[in-house]
């Protein structure tokens, strides 16, 4: 069980507020090594039967309130955990235009948008900056109160609030890891400083 601490940082009355990031679980176009992007791609059969024992040990956690995007692949297991849940579409992956769904080594064209990953943009889709914009707004205006809250989404969000938190550059979010069913902690003291407790810690798949 979570147990708030508190704390002299100013921000949440002293209170150190619990904050999970838990990336959704596998896909069959990730696996194929694809950017999903916007597409709606449901969990994988193999995520499927995992999600039980991940299920219970969110439970466990202390969670009190989820915040997930408006894709199946987040917002169908989010809201079966039974908790107060706001669907943000905001909280969406990167939109990648043309690009969903195709293997990366088979887009053609791609060079100048692995110069620039931050600022590049598919054709027909969003650079990151812009999802990390629209990701951390939707976040920062969805955070109230001190229960302590599972943003359960993408990689691509995710990666953006975490650096947010850590003080990191764009560019160096893009290099953080994040696995399906990955989740980190962090506990915040003020609207733009946590501490990170973990990072990417993998969930066990059996009860």
């Amino acid at each position: 069980m979570i147990r708030q601490q508190r704390s002299g940082l100013p921000g949440h009355h002293g209170l150190v507020i619990p904050l999970f990031l838990m990336r959704h679980g596998p896909t069959e176009a990730s696996s194929l090594g694809a950017p999903l992007g916007r597409m709606d791609s449901p969990v994988s059969l193999v995520g499927l039967e995992a999600w039980p024992a991940i299920k219970h040990e969110l439970l466990a956690s202390g969670i009190q309130r989820v915040l997930t995007s408006d894709l199946a692949r987040a917002r169908v297991h989010a809201l079966d955990l039974g908790l107060p849940t706001l669907v943000l579409p905001d909280l969406g992956e990167q939109d990648f235009g043309s690009w969903e769904g195709i293997p990366w080594q088979e887009i053609k064209g791609a060079e100048p948008f692995f110069a620039n990953p931050v600022l590049g943009t598919p054709p027909g889709g969003e650079s990151f900056a812009h999802c990390a914009s629209r990701a951390l707004l939707a976040f920062q205006g969805a955070m109230g109160g001190d229960a302590p809250t599972l943003v359960f989404t993408h990689g691509g969000p995710l990666r953006a609030i975490l650096s947010h938190f850590m003080g990191l550059p764009l560019h160096r979010a893009l290099d953080l890891a994040w696995q399906p069913y990955g989740i980190s902690k962090l506990e915040i003291h003020s609207s733009n400083r946590a501490v990170l407790r973990y990072h990417n810690r993998p969930m066990p798949t059996r009860l």
